[in-house]
């Protein structure tokens, strides 16, 4: 299906699938689609569950997915890409946004990042729409690494690892993070010219 030719009942048949599964992804594809995106693509289920939705916005693309009744989360990534490799998750987006626009985010765990995507998925899509991809790349690329240090301690643990380690990955990841982001840059105040005896005119 695509956006030339949208089978409605099936759209609405993948999201009402979605939502018990994730909300707040089927909740996003809603405000997504009301907010004037264009269904893409649509196809499922086929074995195991597998079924996804992608939408278009501007110069982004929105994929929603569903595997063996588990969420694939909400990834994005550019609309005119040859292939999905290059889709990433928006939770990271929105955390690079929130860091080059100074907008509070709290981050404890780089695979906790808890935003309101109805309230931010918009704004922060767009930012990247408008050309801030890289800053996506170095945080996805912080948080992949973070995801394979944390993969190798739990197989030298055999699953089991200790508090003390696990909060020691985790930290290092949040920081990791956080130097990988962008940052806002301060605006700086105007300053009353008759204020500040060095600007002002001089007499001789």
């Amino acid at each position: 299906m695509n956006d030339a030719n949208p089978d409605l009942d099936a759209l609405a048949g993948f999201l009402e699938h979605l939502d018990p599964r994730d909300a707040a992804a089927a909740a996003f594809a809603r405000h997504l689609l009301d907010a004037g995106a264009v269904v893409r693509s649509l196809w499922g289920p086929v074995q195991m569950d597998v079924r996804g939705l992608s939408v278009q916005r501007g110069d982004m693309i929105v994929r929603f997915g569903v595997e063996r009744g588990f969420s694939d989360g909400v990834l994005i990534g550019r609309a005119d890409a040859a292939d999905e490799s290059g889709l990433r998750p928006i939770a990271l987006a929105v955390f690079a946004w929130a860091r080059a626009n100074g907008i509070p985010l709290q981050l404890d765990d780089p695979d906790g990042i808890e935003v309101d995507l109805v309230t931010v998925g918009i704004p922060a899509l767009d930012w990247v729409g408008a050309g801030n991809d890289d800053a996506v790349h170095r945080v996805h690329r912080a948080w992949f690494e973070h995801r394979r240090r944390l993969d190798r301690l739990q197989g030298r643990t055999r699953g089991r690892p200790s508090d003390v380690d696990l909060r020691a990955v985790i930290a290092d990841g949040v920081a990791a993070l956080e130097a990988a982001a962008p940052r806002a840059v301060p605006s700086r105040p105007t300053q009353d010219p008759a204020a500040d005896p060095a600007s002002s005119p001089r007499t001789v």
